[in-house]
């Protein structure tokens, strides 16, 4: 980094005398000025002295290596500088990272907030014809249009953003256009607002704030109703290098069947512990989504190859495979089988293949796209007496009505501020939404009102804080009916979640896996977990204890 260097050049060091010849020996005298210690061949000719004399060539090497020595100490001792200045600077750098970031999540705030006020609008003018024909039919008065009830509406998702964005704007107050974002930010919280709307506002946030307090007060009185439910560790002794993205149990839990890569595993599973007893080889990438008949000892396997696979069991150990089905072009997504079990229906980029099913042949036959996603279908829920579809994929929900041919038919979709992957129909009215944001930890709950699924932000699942990631895919959302508990995993933590009787969610039990990259799921009866982690992978075992 630094390198010794010598003020004088050696071609331009001449004795006192100016010869012009190369200097060649030094007078070690110190009452000698400078330049008549140097001496040229000519100079060595008239020099008479007893005055010690050296080599200059020995002089400078002597200089030299003191120099070196001179250098390293100081070298030591600027490094010592200059990696606390980096350190500083890296700091820096960070800070700096950290300040693009909160400002992204700022202006990512303000873009769903925007998305937020045009929900809203678009609820205003949604409409069931069925609903308009009936009052024209029954000649029932027209509902007028309540602009007072819109604002309203409006107010409440300005309070509440305006909340959640200052307390990150507040970290920049020192600069010019933060003052001007707050002065914009005020404007919005009085835009819609006359003297009479104030003193409604104020008294709609103190009235909030009184049902705030009597919910949390009841939801505590119901969480005393329940046990707390325990995760009691039992196995992990299969070890298991490729991904296992999926895992399903036949009817009465006694057989598991789990992939890595691409390769499908069945196992003898028994009280929490499992016994490997074949494998085979079909698929050409990573399986990717399995769901196993109720009835039959048959399942169907999805894959990152584009293909489905039917699989039946002809004795106690062996399984047959039928041809691949290959009407995919992207990644099978997801996999949902209807209760009668004569329907499959597949997702992947922008589709839903619906197909028909005849586990006894172990076949699938191709019957019909529905194209209306802009992006991945991610995930596939029937309502509970399946006559609903919801379709998840990113941005947006789309549901879809059974038609009366049987037909699954498109009626509308929805975009959601909160973007998930995951979707789940509890019950006819609700359904849960799983967010994946790096940024937000909650599950959304939409219930059915006017014939249309809109979200009840009174009813969100306040997930654990983490920020570290975003939640990943796969890994569907369990709801056993008979012991009321859904299982989800939501980024590092599994959680078992109950509903309480009146409508509203309650965490029960939670598991930190360190990591999002963990996939399995829930047996039948829902007294095991199972699933496979990225970080110690192997497979791994709980009785949940209730």
């Amino acid at each position: 980094m630094i390198q010794s260097k010598m003020i004088e050049k050696e071609e331009d060091l001449h004795c006192s005398l100016k010869h012009k010849l190369p200097v060649l020996m030094v007078v070690c005298d110190c009452k000698l000025k400078r330049n008549e210690r140097l001496l040229c061949s000519e100079c060595m000719e008239n020099f008479e002295s007893k005055v010690q004399i050296m080599s200059f060539k020995k002089v400078l090497e002597n200089i030299q290596q003191n120099q070196n020595q001179k250098k390293e100490n100081v070298e030591n001792v600027i490094m010592n500088n200059i990696k606390l200045i980096e350190e500083f600077q890296k700091s820096l750098f960070l800070l700096k990272s950290h300040v693009i970031q909160v400002l992204d999540q700022l202006i990512g705030n303000v873009e769903e907030w925007i998305k937020h006020i045009v929900i809203i609008g678009q609820q205003n003018v949604t409409y069931s014809l069925f609903n308009e024909l009936d009052n024209l039919i029954n000649k029932n008065r027209l509902e007028e249009f309540s602009q007072k009830s819109l604002i309203d509406q409006i107010n409440l998702i300005q309070l509440s953003w305006n909340q959640k964005i200052e307390k990150n704007l507040n970290l920049f107050k020192s600069f010019q256009e933060s003052q001007k974002c707050d002065e914009i930010l005020q404007k919005l919280r009085n835009v819609n607002q006359t003297n009479e709307n104030k003193k409604e506002q104020e008294l709609i946030q103190s009235k909030n704030e009184m049902i705030q307090v009597e919910y949390e007060q009841k939801q505590l009185e119901q969480q005393s109703m329940y046990k707390q439910v325990q995760f009691n560790f039992i196995d992990d002794s299969n070890k298991q290098r490729g991904f296992c993205y999926a895992i399903v149990f036949n009817n009465d839990d006694s057989i598991m069947v789990s992939c890595e890569q691409k390769q499908i595993k069945i196992w003898k599973f028994e009280q929490g512990t499992f016994q490997l007893t074949n494998s085979y080889n079909e698929h050409n990438n990573d399986i990717t989504c399995l769901v196993y008949s109720k009835k039959t000892n048959n399942f169907i396997s999805g894959s990152s190859d584009h293909q489905i696979i039917c699989w039946q069991q002809i004795n106690q150990n062996e399984w047959k495979c039928s041809l691949p089905f290959k009407q995919h072009t992207y990644s099978v997504n997801f996999l949902l089988l209807n209760k009668q079990e004569d329907q499959l229906l597949s997702g992947d980029d922008r589709k839903i293949i619906v197909w028909k099913v005849e586990f006894i042949k172990n076949d699938l036959t191709f019957l019909y796209f529905l194209d209306n996603h802009s992006n991945l279908v991610l995930s596939l829920s029937f309502n509970q007496s399946e006559t609903v579809l919801a379709s998840c994929g990113y941005s947006e929900f789309i549901i879809w009505e059974k038609g009366i041919s049987g037909k699954w038919e498109f009626k509308y979709n929805q975009y959601v501020l909160s973007y998930g992957y995951k979707i789940r129909f509890i019950n006819d009215q609700q359904f849960l939404w799983v967010t994946y944001g790096r940024y937000i930890n909650d599950i959304l709950v939409f219930e059915l009102q006017n014939e249309i699924f809109i979200q009840n932000s009174n009813k969100t699942i306040s997930l654990i804080e983490n920020d570290e990631c975003e939640d990943s895919l796969l890994f569907p959302i369990i709801h056993n009916k008979d012991r009321n508990v859904i299982l989800v995993r939501h980024k590092h933590h599994i959680y078992l979640i109950r509903q309480l009787n009146d409508g509203t969610f309650n965490i029960v039990a939670s598991l930190n896996l360190q990591t999002s990259y963990t996939y399995g799921t829930m047996t039948n009866n829902g007294q095991y977990l199972v699933f496979w982690d990225k970080i110690f992978k192997k497979h791994s075992s709980y009785e949940i204890l209730y």
